[in-house]
């Protein structure tokens, strides 16, 4: 059964996420895009990130996760980086 659009984006943005990561030198014991359950709102992916014990969370919808099968690009770039930031400055 091949995947989806919406699971190849959720893929290739954890992907990007731990390249951004490695590229800062920073190590988390944690990088989760995961979508589906009781606690999720329908129709959205959030993406985990965690350094030091400490979880970072940014949600995005599913047409943003589906635009990144290919590349991680445009606004969903820039709210991963918002992120990453904020990640980079408690781990790093």
């Amino acid at each position: 059964m091949p995947l989806t659009s919406f699971e190849r984006g959720k893929l290739k943005i954890a992907a990007h996420v731990r390249e951004e990561l490695d590229r800062a030198g920073i190590k988390a014991q944690l990088i989760q895009c995961k979508s589906g359950g009781i606690h999720m709102p329908p129709d959205t992916a959030r993406l985990i990130v965690t350094v030091d014990g400490t979880p970072s969370q940014l949600d995005l919808e599913a047409h943003e996760v589906e635009d990144c099968e290919d590349i991680v690009a445009g606004e969903v770039w820039r709210r991963i980086a918002g992120l990453l930031a904020r990640v980079m400055r408690r781990g790093g």
